[in-house]
């Protein structure tokens, strides 16, 4: 997270990629397609690939030492992940796994390491998205750690989704299709809170008119995150939303 000009930029969510690796992927790579719950890379194990995501949605998880699996971070369509346990060649700590119907570029360890051999354009944006990885997973350990009520840690997830660029606007422009629908259960396990008290915020938000279902996705009112700041949406092509202080 940093702050300019009085705008607050949450980074739990990393930008997406280049499209030189885009390119890179979609020539070098092997396109494959996985089925929501699939694990892609499992824990334990030693990568030999990394993954650009082209469709969908998976998720970074971690166990505690109760053996209790929650979500750390997210990535979606045009981010990448697997990157760093492929080139330090260790047991990953956790698990990535597809929590939507995802579609991705595999790229094996070779071609990673011949393209930042050949390319140091690439190479340096290779290390730049492992240093993304890393500050993402800090990042969410810092919002949902550091405010107070779930109520607040709900927000920011809100926020954190939305400034991922990916989310479609709708009506007039205040509401928001969300890019990703997780359960009751996987949202509380982000922010620290029960299944039973995300089930109830959620439902107040309904009441009030913030939040609607429509065929399984759930839509935000920008009145809702205009509570603990404005929104704004600025006007580069990536339309993020920035909260401000």
């Amino acid at each position: 997270m940093y702050i300019a000009n009085s705008l607050v930029y949450l980074q739990w969510i990393e930008r997406p990629v280049k499209d030189t690796v885009i390119r890179y992927a979609s020539s070098h790579g092997t396109r494959v397609s996985f089925k929501k719950g699939a694990i892609i890379i499992p824990e334990g194990s030693v990568a030999e690939h990394a993954y650009v995501v082209i469709k969908g949605w998976a998720a970074y998880y971690l166990n505690n030492l109760c053996g209790e699996e929650r979500i750390a971070s997210l990535v979606g369509p045009r981010r990448i992940f697997g990157l760093g346990p492929a080139f330090d060649q260790l047991p990953v700590s956790g698990s990535i796994q597809a929590i939507e119907d995802c579609e991705a570029y595999k790229i094996s360890r070779k071609d990673l390491i011949q393209a930042m051999l050949e390319d140091i354009n690439l190479g340096i944006e290779m290390v730049s998205i492992v240093t993304l990885r890393l500050r993402s997973i800090l990042e969410g350990e810092n919002i949902f750690s550091s405010l107070t009520t779930p109520n607040q840690r709900l927000i920011y997830y809100f926020v954190s989704l939305l400034q991922s660029g990916e989310q479609k606007k709708h009506g007039n422009g205040d509401w928001y299709e969300l890019p990703v629908n997780l359960s009751h259960e996987r949202i509380g396990e982000i922010i620290s809170a029960s299944r039973s008290t995300v089930c109830r915020m959620i439902s107040q938000c309904k009441h009030t008119g913030k939040l609607k279902t429509v065929r399984n996705r759930l839509f935000i009112h920008r009145g809702l995150v205009e509570e603990y700041g404005v929104i704004e949406i600025d006007g580069s092509t990536d339309a993020r939303l920035l909260t401000k202080i």
